[in-house]
């Protein structure tokens, strides 16, 4: 019987230096998509790759996601994590910046406010929301990109930052806690015309949303980080030694499937990169690693390797501290 021997793994810097300059730089910030699985060796290159993907690219929105802290498996709550490190209103002034540039009135520094624009041009304030507001429909809810109720949520959010009190703050504040997957009563945000919640059954859409959102506000994309390593824990500590989220195996296959949905779908999304890092035992562990789930496995394992040199091409890639190729 032949024995496959695996290639050595990459060096962790030469392989984000790969992921910068093959694909991220001319291909994701252009609208493009990837999905790699990346299995490290040790805590040394777990922790190296998990500091260098904060910074990877340039004018990326970064996100991670750890399944220590998040239930990985479930997409709702994946989008939520990544839900709160983004600086929704800090989207929706660059992209009422942008509208008001494209109706030909270029607001000042500092200041989005209706009243501050027409000021500054010198024009009726009414007149100016008018054209403004249209800018910010066409840029929003006439974008069939976005999901539904995504375009809604990003018209409120728009319409607060003009001032006029279309939106007051607290409500742009139940906005952001919808995002966010909070709890909220249905009163509040049936007055924002935003009439389901964000589950399992819509979150994924929330995400690709989100990231041509992105993109619409001006940024390169999304650099999305998955740890998976607590997937390879397989018995619990002690009741008081337990910290965070701990997962049954048929969690573990539900989180496979959300990172074979992610694969599936790259084509849907703009500007997204997704590193899902996980241990090297769980990519020959038959019970919790990638061959109890083939659906996943068969699309990211390659049949054909090089001994000697490992391809930073495939979908998963090994990644050590040190040594290996130079990708």
């Amino acid at each position: 019987m032949a024995v496959h021997c695996a290639p050595p793994p990459l060096e962790v810097a030469g392989y984000l230096e790969f992921l910068e300059r093959e694909y991220l730089a001319g291909y994701v910030d252009q609208g493009g998509a990837a999905v790699k699985l990346v299995s490290t060796g040790d805590p040394t290159a777990a922790t190296q790759l998990a500091s260098g993907l904060t910074s990877l690219g340039n004018g990326f929105q970064h996100a991670v996601v750890d399944a220590a802290a998040t239930r990985i498996h479930m997409i709702d709550q994946v989008f939520a994590a990544v839900a709160q490190q983004i600086d929704w209103v800090a989207l929706a002034e660059a992209v009422v910046r942008t509208a008001c540039g494209s109706a030909g009135f270029p607001p000042p520094d500092g200041d989005l406010s209706i009243v501050a624009i027409a000021r500054h041009h010198d024009v009726d304030p009414t007149e100016l929301y008018r054209s403004v507001r249209r800018a910010i429909e066409a840029m929003t809810i006439r974008d069939h990109r976005l999901g539904s109720e995504f375009r809604t949520a990003m018209l409120r959010l728009c319409q607060e930052r003009l001032g006029r009190g279309d939106v007051t703050p607290d409500e742009r504040e139940t906005v952001l806690c919808w995002l966010r997957c909070e709890r909220l009563p249905a009163s509040e945000l049936r007055k924002l015309a935003l009439h389901s919640k964000i589950s399992r059954a819509n979150a994924r859409q929330m995400l690709m949303s989100l990231t041509h959102w992105l993109r619409r506000a001006g940024r390169a994309g999304l650099v999305l980080h998955l740890d998976t390593s607590r997937l390879a824990v397989a018995r619990r500590p002690p009741l008081g030694l337990r910290q965070g989220v701990y997962y049954s195996k048929a969690a573990v296959l539900d989180a496979y499937e959300l990172l074979r949905q992610l694969v599936d779908g790259t084509d849907q999304f703009a500007g997204l990169m997704a590193v899902a890092s996980l241990p090297a035992q769980l990519i020959t562990d038959d019970t919790r690693g990638l061959p109890a789930y083939t659906a996943l496995q068969l699309r990211v394992i390659d049949e054909v390797r090089d001994r000697r040199r490992a391809n930073p091409y495939a979908a998963l890639v090994r990644v050590g501290p040190q040594g290996g190729d130079d990708a």
